[in-house]
Parts: C-alpha cells; structure tokens; sequence
C-alpha cells in the first residue's frame, strides 16, 4: 500500500513538468508540423499540402545549406582532437596550465554573437588582420576575408572552434578525473611516451565521454549556427554560407514565408533526428 502511494505520489509530481513540455515543446512542434503543410504568413494560412516540400526541393537550395552544414560537421574531428590533446595537457598540469585553463575558457562564457562581431571587426578589410600583416611587410596577403566564400568559412570555423574548445576541454577533463592515476604511472614506468599514453589509455577510457561530445556537436553545426553565421557573414555572399538554421530565420522573419520556413524545420527535425539515430547506434556498436 505505501509503495502504490510513493508510485502515486511520484507520478503526480511529474505532472507539472509533463505539462510545460506539452505547452511549450509539444505544441509548437505540432503547429509547426501543421504550418509546414500551409503557405502562412504568420496571420493568414492556407492549406497547401506537400507545396512547401516540393518548392524547396525543387529550388536546389536545400543542397547549397546541406553542404554548408557538412563543411561544419565535417571541423568537428578537428575540435575534437584539439580538446583531447589541451585537456590531457592540462591534466598531466604542464608548466602555466593554471592560466591556460582560464584562458581557453573564457571564450566559453561569451556569447556567440559576441565571438561573431570580434571576428568580424579583426578580419574586415581593414580590420586587425589585414593591419597585422601590412605592418610586418606582408601586406600583399591581404584578403577581404568576408568576402571570399573559403575564408569566410575558415573564420567562422574558427569561432566555432574557439569558443568550444574550453567546454570541451572541461568535459575531456571532468573524464579523465575517473581514470585512475596509477594507470598513468605504470604507462609511464613501461615507457609508454605522451602520444602513446594518449592513444593507448586516455581515448579508450573516455569512449562514452568522446561519443557525448560528438553528439552534441553533431546537432550543434544543425541548429546552434545561427548566432555565429549572423554576426559574422549574415549568410552571404548569396546563400553560400546559409546553413539551413539561418535559412528558416531568413525564409520566416525576412521573407514573410512562415510556412516555407515551418517545412524547412521539419527538414532539419528529420536530419537531425536520422544522424542522432545512427550515432547512438553507432555508439551500441562500440560499447558492445
């Protein structure tokens, strides 16, 4: 009797946060499902059926944002391997890694935006860069890196990374704190040198952490781009830094076309629910 009163109990108190999950996640994601299938305007709607789905196949653009989306997942091995390596440097507490520790997370603290319109001012065709490297004799390397679509996809790598790279040092870190010291010291007797210590005993232990990281990664270059690409390139020239997250804001908020933009949101829900799908069981595969 006391057991079906804690199970009545429990249930009960979980009924709060049920219903703002219903009324804030369930029914904007079903409205959006709707609206998909509409040409709305955010006022007026119009049942249209599969228009939408057919219009942005059909204009080639979803191709252009995919492989923008894919330029940035594929930087994620990248990041990846640069907080493997400052995390165990930290770690092992190389000499100033007290400092190094603040310094790689403090951009973590920044915003996005915030990230964005430093790198936009220091990489502007007058900006700090281009200064740099005419004050050294270099200035016939001077780009309009905002300009050129390689470059711009190299600063806005190079935002992404900085600003990751200290949340994900602190996670490889918070990883390596389970692993035992003395497999350390007994690699170290062997005369396992750093890379092997690396390779061999750090990345097998911390699987599960490397899988999470990616994971959240993975559907970062998804839906978390919109902060970066709008302070820094706005998604120009053209769409050819657009990935598909900035292209619902721009379809939605700049060209009045909700519905069109509702369809494109049901894209990337399926994307990225198909590539979450095959990661974890991916990830089955290695724990197995």
């Amino acid at each position: 009797m006391n057991q079906r009163r804690e199970f009545t109990i429990g249930y009960l108190s979980l009924i709060p946060a049920f219903l703002l999950l219903a009324v804030f996640k369930g029914y904007p994601m079903i409205n959006t499902f709707y609206h998909s299938l509409t040409a709305w305007d955010g006022v007026n709607s119009s049942f249209i059926g599969l228009d939408n789905f057919r219009s942005i196949l059909a204009s080639g653009d979803l191709l252009l944002m995919l492989r923008n989306n894919l330029i940035f997942l594929l930087s994620v091995p990248g990041i990846l391997v640069l907080c493997l390596i400052v995390s165990v440097l930290l770690f092992e507490e190389v000499p100033g890694w007290r400092v190094f520790r603040s310094i790689y997370y403090f951009p973590t603290i920044l915003s996005a935006v915030v990230i964005g319109f430093l790198m936009k001012s220091m990489f502007a065709s007058k900006g700090l860069v281009n200064a740099l490297l005419a004050s050294v004799g270099l200035g016939h390397w001077s780009v309009d890196w905002l300009n050129v679509v390689p470059t711009e996809f190299m600063i806005l790598i190079f935002c992404f990374y900085w600003q990751t790279l200290g949340q994900g040092a602190l996670i490889f870190l918070s990883g390596m704190s389970t692993i035992s010291q003395e497999v350390f010291e007994s690699a170290r007797i062997d005369g396992a040198n750093w890379w092997q210590r690396l390779y061999r005993i750090v990345v097998p232990l911390l699987v599960p952490t490397i899988f999470y990281f990616t994971v959240t990664n993975v559907i970062y270059v998804f839906i978390g781009l919109f902060s970066l690409v709008y302070s820094v390139t706005g998604g120009g020239p053209g769409y050819e830094t657009t990935p598909i997250d900035y292209m619902i804001y721009l379809q939605a908020f700049k060209s009045g076309k909700l519905g069109y933009a509702s369809a494109l949101s049901v894209f990337l829900f399926v994307i990225v629910m198909c590539i979450t799908w095959v990661q974890l069981k991916m990830s089955e595969r290695f724990s197995d």
